[in-house]
């Protein structure tokens, strides 16, 4: 079969996937039988042996490559080394462990074809699912669409494929703390969208935890707007103008009436309600400084410890990373 001369880059982000890599490699060889190819596979600090895998099977396909982090540094920072090391006129992001289906690739390529920048796959609401996920997952997109200054669609994974000229936009964004959901929002550009159904995970558990879920949920809405802080001010606002008017009007009981009952009751009741308000609000201005504290410090978002690509991008990331020290010295001594 005559080959393409279009470059695809399938980034796969792991952790503890060893049973499920050759699985993966080997559906993506099957769909990309068309075209040149390139595999990235980004270990994020496997502990199972999973680097015993792709090394060997990089060693028998120069198209496979490999990046293992120093150690986990989460699903988002994977997928943005993957991006960063990628070469691809086209670059696609799917997880190793086969629940996103590897023959949709063909579609999104079709459609990037047909002028799409991004494509990006929407997971469907399935039956199987609990009601508690169901429930969690409307109540995060209602919360992500209402809290946010961009519109995310609900269901929106992070199986996709942009365009190269979109990949060197991320390649150069300089945040520490991503969520690349919202980030492809912010960008704009030509979207299109493919449905799909979660398939059976082929070996193994899931690695993604509920606190991992929740995590990802609060970089969502914190990350791409300030309008949670808006609406604790608005809140602030109508609760301090009622209790302005209960004032006035336990004031007048007192003033003009003998009704006055002396009780502890409704002291309590609103004791409590402010001080939970106000500890809700210090959190949500907890967040957005600690993400300040975060990004000021400036260190890459991940650190490689090997690597089978030719550019050697181990002294890349440290050369960066000096250059950041080297900067942060000139301003202390200005």
């Amino acid at each position: 079969m005559k080959r393409s001369n279009t470059l695809i880059s399938v980034i796969v982000p792991c952790f503890n996937e060893a049973e499920n890599i050759p699985l993966i490699i080997l559906a993506l060889e099957t769909v990309l039988l068309p075209w040149d190819y390139e595999i990235i596979i980004v270990d994020d600090g496997s502990t199972d042996g999973s680097d015993n895998v792709y090394v060997q099977l990089a060693q028998s396909d120069e198209r496979i490559k490999y990046l293992r982090f120093s150690r986990n540094f989460g699903h988002q920072a994977a997928i943005k080394a993957g991006i960063d090391h990628a070469n691809g006129d086209a670059i696609i992001t799917i997880d190793a462990d086969l629940q996103q289906p590897p023959s949709l690739i063909t579609q999104m390529i079709q459609k990037w074809k047909e002028g799409a920048d991004i494509v990006e796959g929407v997971r469907q609401a399935q039956h199987k699912e609990s009601w508690f996920k169901q429930k969690t997952s409307s109540l995060y997109y209602w919360l992500l669409a209402y809290l946010s200054d961009y519109q995310v669609v609900k269901g929106v994974s992070d199986f996709r494929l942009i365009d190269k000229k979109v990949a060197k936009i991320v390649k150069e964004l300089p945040e520490n703390h991503l969520y690349l959901r919202g980030l492809f929002s912010w960008m704009g550009f030509e979207h299109a969208y493919i449905n799909y159904h979660l398939e059976e995970r082929q070996n193994g558990m899931t690695r993604y935890t509920f606190g991992k879920m929740l995590g990802l949920a609060s970089s969502g809405v914190t990350s791409m707007s300030v309008k949670p802080l808006k609406v604790a001010l608005i809140i602030g606002v109508v609760i301090s103008l009622c209790s302005f008017l209960y004032g006035l009007y336990a004031l007048s009981v007192v003033l003009f009436t003998e009704a006055a009952v002396p009780g502890w009751t409704s002291t309590i009741i609103s004791v409590l309600f402010m001080a939970g308000f106000q500890l809700i609000v210090l959190g949500v201005m907890g967040e957005y400084l600690g993400k300040l504290f975060m990004e000021s410090k400036r260190r890459p978002v991940y650190l490689i410890k090997d690597t089978n690509d030719s550019t050697d991008f181990i002294d890349k990331s440290i050369n960066d990373l000096n250059d950041i020290i080297k900067e942060d010295r000139r301003c202390t001594v200005t």
